[in-house]
């Protein structure tokens, strides 16, 4: 276990050390970040809303 902290440690202290692995380490966990919101988007809008029978009862679904 202690090898595996050490290396989490190293790994960090690199990164800290490096202004470009710092970059790249941020722009990693933003792209991860945008890839999930995007992902999360595309699987609502394939969704069928779902319509109150008293608001939506003349409603033919999404006009695609």
């Amino acid at each position: 276990m202690a090898d595996v902290w050490q290396s989490i440690v190293d790994f960090l202290s690199a990164i800290a050390s490096n202004p470009a692995y710092l970059l790249l380490f941020i722009a990693l966990i933003i792209l991860l970040m945008v890839a999930i919101v995007v992902h999360h988007i595309r699987k609502i809008r394939n969704q069928e809303p779902w319509i109150h029978q008293a608001w939506g009862a003349n409603w033919k679904g999404r006009g695609r």
